[in-house]
């Protein structure tokens, strides 16, 4: 069974991926600077700065459609910032696929008040500035109707995952046509930070294993407030 690794990256330091080269095959799409880090035996593919992560995750996919490996693993190039978001060992994400089509580090729960056109991205401090500054692109339709479009039939209230790095399985993405991924990379290659790229973050779950793990993410859902509460209360 192949399990290979993707990683879209800027200028982020690869430090981290040297302990991965002898366990799977890893392909780099470098969107940023040269990369100074000893990665000779991953491959390198230089493509354009548009789209952030999601569009690299697409751009893969219809690239590498007829050649899929078994399992792949997607990342960002920096990964130590995403706490509960990215597992810490790398062999979980392959793991967690023995059993499921999708495997996140920690899963979310979408309700009716997430469905907000913007994603309340105005609100959110890593991204109000570069909202107010129109650097971050506008879709008419919003995040519903964005999701309606692309795959019909979509509950209120659906399983997530945040931060961009998950895994899947081949016959998960197999399950859509190339066309698809093509309209998809359409969409996400028309800014360097599309409103699109955070509407793709929600659906990678449902869209790669619709409604199976909802059991999973309610469970999380608990986890992550019960953290929350201890850490603000240790503050």
């Amino acid at each position: 069974m192949s399990n290979a690794i993707v990683i879209s990256r800027y200028n982020e330091n690869l430090y981290w991926v040297s302990d991965l080269i002898r366990k799977y095959k890893i392909t780099i799409y470098n969107k940023g600077e040269i990369i100074n880090n000893d990665l000779t035996s991953t491959k390198i593919i230089r493509i354009k700065n548009v789209g952030r992560e999601s569009h690299t995750w697409i751009y893969h996919i219809y690239k590498n459609y007829n050649n899929l490996d078994q399992n792949t693993l997607f990342l960002q190039g920096r990964i130590d910032d995403l706490n509960c978001m990215v597992f810490k060992n790398i062999d979980n994400y392959f793991l967690g696929l023995e059993n499921n089509t999708f495997c996140a580090s920690r899963l979310g729960m979408l309700t009716p008040l997430h469905w907000k056109k913007n994603i309340n991205i105005q609100s959110d401090i890593r991204y109000k500035e570069d909202w107010e500054k129109m650097m971050i692109s506008r879709n008419q339709d919003g995040f519903r109707k964005f999701a309606l479009k692309c795959f019909g039939d979509v509950p209120l209230f659906l399983p997530t995952s945040y931060g961009g790095c998950f895994a899947v399985k081949k016959e998960s993405i197999l399950k859509y046509k190339k066309e698809f991924y093509f309209e998809l990379l359409n969409y996400l290659s028309q800014h360097v930070h599309p409103i699109e790229a955070h509407y793709m973050e929600r659906l990678w779950c449902f869209m790669f294993s619709k409604k199976l793990p909802y059991r999973n993410a309610l469970f999380d859902v608990i986890k992550t407030k019960i953290e929350r509460n201890i850490f603000n209360t240790a503050l």
